[in-house]
C-alpha cells in the first residue's frame, strides 16, 4: 500500500469575496480542509466549470447565490485523488483516483426514505452550501466519491461527474426506445454532448439545435435553432415526429417552434435551464398537453442509484467523445467565466490546480 500523501496546511484556491463580475474571482492562499467524520479530502486534478452552479452563483443574482456565505470557493463536480479520510471512512480509499459528485443528500427525509433521493429536501451542493473545488484540495462526504478506472483521464472524469448521471436520468425519464429520435436544444453544451454520447448506446437519433454550429455526425444532425423553417427541418431530419425533447436551454422562441412537431405521447425533459440569472419562462399550451398526451418533466438531479449505474457504464467502457474537454489553469478562472458567458467557450471546460499531476502540461 502506498504511503499516505503529506497534505500541506495551506493551499491555493480561487476565492469569491464579493458577488459580481468574473474579476471578483481571485487566487490566493487559504487553509487546506480537514476531513470531518465520514468525509474525505481530495487533491483536485480537474473541476468542471458550470454555467449554472458557478457563473450564475458568482453573479449574486441566481437562486443558488442565496445559499452562499462569503468569502466562498466555487466548484462542484471534480476529480482527483483521495489524500485524507475522517473517522468512519475506510482507509483503503486513501490513494484512490476518484470522480466527485457535487451533491449529497440528507438520507432521512421522506424523499430519501422512499428511494427518490434526487428530490431530497435537504440536498447540499459542493461549491454552494460548502466551499468547493476551485482549489488544490477539497473535502466532501464519502458518498460523493466514486473510484474510476486507471485508464480514465481525470479531466474526462470531472466532466463525466458533472453531466453523466443527470444525462442518464434525463434519458431514462424520456423513456426512449431503439429507433426513436429526440430534439436536443443547446447541442454544443456540456450536458448535451454527454447525452449525445449516451444515446449511441440506445440507438437513438438526435436532432440537435444550436445557434452557432450545424452539421452531421454519427446518430446526430445539428440544425440552426434560428432558422425560419425549423419545424419542417426537424421533421425531415428525424424522419417524422420526434418521440421526446431534452431541453436544458428552454429558450422560449425555440421551444415554441419545436413543440408543435413532437409526436403524440412525447416527453419533454428539462434540467439545468437556470444557467442565467434571468430565468426563462416557457409558454406551454395546456390544451396541447392533454389533447396530444404530452408530458413536461423536470429533472433536478439524479439518484444515488443512477450515479452507481453511470459509473458502472464507465467501468464497462463508456467514454466521452475525443477532444470534448478543454483544460485551463486554475489561475484563469475569471477568464474562463468570461469566455463561457460570451459563448466563446462551449462544452466541457475544466480548471486544473497547480498540483494536478495526471498531466504535466495544461493546454492554453
Amino acid at each position: 500500500m502506498p504511503r499516505p500523501e503529506t497534505v500541506p496546511r495551506s493551499m491555493r484556491a480561487v476565492v469569491l469575496d464579493e458577488f459580481g463580475a468574473p474579476d471578483m474571482l481571485r487566487l490566493r492562499d487559504v487553509p487546506t480542509p480537514v476531513p470531518a467524520p465520514g468525509e474525505v479530502v481530495v487533491r483536485v486534478a480537474a473541476v468542471e466549470v458550470s454555467r449554472t452552479r458557478d457563473l450564475g452563483t458568482r453573479s449574486g443574482k441566481h437562486p443558488f447565490s442565496q445559499a452562499v456565505r462569503l468569502p466562498h470557493v466555487l466548484g462542484g463536480h471534480c476529480s482527483g485523488t483521495v489524500v485524507g479520510a475522517g473517522d468512519g471512512v475506510p482507509r483503503d480509499l486513501v490513494g484512490r483516483r476518484v470522480a466527485v459528485m457535487g451533491h449529497h443528500t440528507c438520507g432521512h427525509c421522506a424523499s430519501c426514505r422512499s428511494g427518490a433521493d434526487e428530490a431530497c429536501e435537504g440536498l447540499r451542493l459542493l461549491g454552494i452550501h460548502r466551499w468547493g473545488s476551485y482549489a488544490q484540495y477539497t473535502s466532501m462526504p464519502q458518498e460523493c466519491v466514486h473510484p474510476v478506472p486507471d485508464d480514465l483521464d481525470l479531466y474526462d472524469a470531472a466532466a463525466m461527474a458533472a453531466t453523466g448521471p443527470v444525462g442518464l436520468t434525463q434519458l431514462r425519464r424520456a423513456r426512449l426506445q431503439a429507433g426513436d429520435s429526440i430534439v436536443l436544444p443547446g447541442a454544443t453544451g456540456a450536458l448535451a454532448r454527454t447525452i449525445i454520447a449516451l444515446t449511441r448506446r440506445l440507438d437513438v437519433r438526435v436532432i440537435g439545435l444550436s445557434r452557432s454550429v450545424t452539421g452531421r455526425a454519427e446518430n446526430l444532425v445539428v440544425l440552426d435553432a434560428g432558422r425560419e423553417d425549423l419545424a419542417d427541418a426537424i421533421l425531415a431530419a428525424a424522419g417524422g415526429p420526434p418521440a421526446a425533447a431534452i431541453d436544458n436551454v428552454c429558450a422560449p422562441d425555440t421551444f415554441e417552434r419545436y413543440f408543435p412537431v413532437l409526436a403524440g405521447g412525447a416527453r419533454i425533459v428539462v434540467s439545468g435551464a437556470i444557467g442565467h440569472p434571468a430565468l426563462p419562462v416557457l409558454n406551454v399550451p395546456a390544451r396541447e398537453l392533454y389533447s396530444r398526451n404530452l408530458s413536461l418533466l423536470g429533472v433536478r438531479s439524479h439518484s444515488a442509484a443512477v450515479a452507481t449505474e453511470f459509473w458502472q457504464l464507465v467501468r464497462d467502457g463508456f467514454r466521452l467523445d475525443a477532444e470534448t474537454v478543454r483544460a485551463h489553469p486554475l489561475s484563469d478562472a475569471a477568464t474562463v467565466h468570461t469566455k463561457i458567458a460570451d459563448g466563446v467557450l462551449t462544452g466541457h471546460n475544466v480548471l486544473v490546480p497547480p498540483t494536478a499531476t495526471d498531466r504535466q502540461e495544461v493546454p492554453e
